[in-house]
């Protein structure tokens, strides 16, 4: 069996053995996931849509994502299968999507295989990418996204307007968030290495077709469930932190610690490994800024995803958003782990270091992913400090050893 396709898979078989394995009750009585009232709501009523009093409409940012949760719950219907093992399924193909995709990337940039291994235990043990959804499979319709977003990528690192059109739409059906990175998917088919040919002209007609589906399939999903839905939280998502800000009270300056704590804490590990990185060429002779300005486009264009996505979820503000921040960022993962595999191919990093400091980077990865609330029977969230205070020592080691790696090599 190929290498990489076997350390994958041992990275997943991990992934899934040390993972909480909830019921439906007990994913919104545990990890308070009540958006699955909604999605349950929908595949309930499947192969009908909802019927309801206007007392008891969903919100329309939960019925926007109706479209998985309504096929889960036709299948249930009519196989006898029941919702909460479809809802499973379904998780456990689009994880299996994300993790394809950014294999496939990784192939596409010609990672080595040390290369290719960081990469990948940066996105299977991040504990905030899949194992959420492993526990709360129910909450099926963020992976719909990332997987469209990692699709979304491929074709972008390929050149292939297909798969981008594709990846652009699967992700629209998951989350309406995909409104968000449109104008970075824009900018990386005008400027992107493989999109270039054939002028500009074609290049943005190609954008403007994929942008029309994007909008095209947000707009019938709205006329599909207006029926049963009414105004959720949209306005708020978006001008939540101005409000916070401006809204009297006491205590801000902690409150915003934390908040930017957990928004930035689930991509510290590959923000800690390169800056050691730039440490690194800075002892070299190199400035840290040139470090980055000297990166290749296509580590900016992935990038741009990052912010996106990043700042969509920073903008809903603590008090909306406080408790699930780290999932939304988590979003944008598949986009940080293509923008670290552009460093190390325009570095050269960490394809010829000794394999125990390897082995040692990936256990820190390992060790990173064992959350308090998704691994080994934890029930409250009375331990969240203690976790984000091991998980960002574990990633200032993790940038240690990274310097000392990458200061041994030749």
């Amino acid at each position: 069996m190929n290498t990489r396709i076997l350390t994958t898979l041992t990275f997943c078989a991990i992934l899934l053995l040390t993972n909480r394995w909830l019921s439906y009750q007990e994913g919104i009585d545990i990890l308070k996931a009540a958006d699955t009232n909604s999605y349950m709501t929908i595949a309930q009523a499947a192969p009908a849509l909802p019927s309801l009093a206007p007392e008891a409409f969903l919100p329309t940012n939960h019925t926007a994502r109706f479209v998985v949760p309504y096929i889960a719950g036709t299948i249930a219907h009519f196989s006898g299968i029941s919702n909460e093992r479809l809802f499973l399924l379904a998780t456990l193909f689009f994880c299996g999507v994300v993790i394809w995709a950014c294999h496939a990337m990784l192939e596409e940039l010609g990672c080595t295989d040390s290369q290719y291994a960081l990469a990948m235990a940066l996105l299977i043990f991040n504990p905030y990418m899949f194992r959420y959804y492993l526990a709360v499979p129910a909450m099926v319709n963020d992976v719909v996204f990332v997987a469209g977003l990692a699709l979304t990528l491929l074709g972008l690192v390929r050149g292939g307007f297909g798969m981008v059109l594709a990846g652009g739409l699967l992700a629209i059906a998951g989350r309406q968030n995909a409104l968000v990175f449109l104008p970075a998917l824009g900018l990386w088919m005008v400027l992107g290495e493989k999109w270039r040919t054939g002028g500009v002209v074609r290049s943005l007609t190609r954008f403007g077709i994929v942008a029309a589906g994007i909008v095209a399939v947000y707009v019938v999903i709205g006329l599909i469930i207006a029926p049963f839905s009414v105004r959720g939280m949209e306005g708020d998502a978006i001008m939540g932190f101005v409000r916070w800000v401006f809204a009297p009270s006491v205590g801000k300056a902690k409150v915003f610690a934390e908040y930017f704590l957990r928004t930035i804490i689930c991509l510290l590990f590959p923000i800690m490994i390169l800056f050691a990185a730039a440490v690194v060429r800075r002892l070299r002779g190199v400035k840290i800024t040139d470090f980055f300005t000297w990166m290749p486009r296509e580590f900016w264009l992935s990038m741009l995803f990052v912010a996106a996505l990043y700042g969509f979820a920073f903008l809903g503000g603590p008090e909306l958003f406080m408790s699930g921040v780290t999932r939304y960022v988590s979003h944008a993962l598949p986009a940080m782990v293509l923008a670290f595999a552009f460093a190390m191919k325009r570095y050269n990093l960490f394809s010829d270091v000794e394999p125990s400091l390897m082995l040692a980077l990936g256990a820190l990865c390992a060790m990173g992913s064992f959350h308090h609330m998704t691994t080994f029977g934890g029930t409250t969230s009375d331990k969240a400090m203690y976790f984000a205070v091991m998980y960002c020592i574990l990633a200032i080691f993790a940038g240690v050893i990274a310097f000392v790696a990458l200061r041994q090599k030749s």
